[in-house]
């Protein structure tokens, strides 16, 4: 029963059904059915016990992605042992440079936006958090990416691929295999728009005791981050923040 391969349709479709609301919006259960080839009658079903525990809601018809999903959003955010000081620091980091400051972590071989906030100058992304994106792509999954288990790495590329995000992304893994090399020795990572057009960034990892826990960054246009800026200035700030972060870390788990 524990095999990978082991799961129940039914599950399955509960969960489409809500990955089709979050993404399209509030529906109807007629809508539901055409759009996702499922009978009516199934679908009223899975909504009603979806209703049932609060998981979705019904507005003018309509079902939509319920606020009770926050409550173990929010539970699986704070069980994130380094979150509640990297959170204050990325706020910082956002505050100071003014641009957009983040923090991802690694599950399941892919980046996971867990926090981030914008500076006065910010530009404005469709980042949510919770969403995911191939850790060869950013500049913060590069950092984790570079701090894996050589194996882990081999077996993240082989079951993700390396997707071209824009013309710039690293797609050959020999290539990135180098990238991440440089990662570790530099100890900071660069997107050079290879995840979105017109847009860098710098990450640069938290480590405690050797394990990547995370990564923090700064990201903003390609026509600030340039230059000693985009070279050394966020380079600097960034790693800076990182060694904070794994001091306080280091200091609360040692007990000092």
């Amino acid at each position: 029963m524990n095999k990978q391969g082991n799961v129940l349709k039914s599950v399955g479709k509960v969960f489409k059904m809500l990955k089709h609301l979050k993404e399209g919006g509030g529906k109807t259960v007629t809508e539901l059915s055409k759009e996702l080839d499922m009978p009516k009658s199934t679908v009223q079903v899975y909504l009603n016990t979806l209703y049932a525990h609060k998981f979705v809601v019904k507005n003018d018809g309509k079902y939509e992605i319920g606020l009770q999903f926050l409550e173990y959003g929010m539970y699986a955010l704070w069980n994130e042992p380094a979150f509640p000081s990297i959170k204050s620091k990325v706020e910082e980091l956002a505050d100071t440079s003014g641009e957009l400051a983040a923090c991802f972590v690694e599950e399941l071989g892919e980046a996971v936006y867990v926090y981030g906030t914008e500076g006065e100058r910010a530009i404005r992304t469709d980042l949510t958090m919770g969403d995911r994106s191939g850790l060869h792509c950013t500049a913060s999954g590069k950092a984790i990416f570079a701090h894996l288990p050589p194996n882990r790495i081999d077996q993240i590329i082989e079951t993700h691929g390396l997707e071209a995000k824009t013309e710039h992304t690293i797609t050959d893994p020999d290539q990135l295999k180098e990238e991440l090399a440089s990662i570790r020795e530099r100890g900071y990572s660069y997107s050079r728009e290879e995840s979105i057009e017109g847009m860098r960034s710098v990450a640069a990892p938290i480590l405690i005791d050797g394990v990547v826990v995370c990564s923090i960054s700064l990201a903003g246009p390609a026509n600030r981050f340039v230059g000693e800026r985009f070279q050394e200035e966020i380079p600097n700030i960034v790693r800076g923040a990182a060694n904070e972060i794994e001091l306080k870390l280091t200091y609360s788990e040692s007990g000092l």
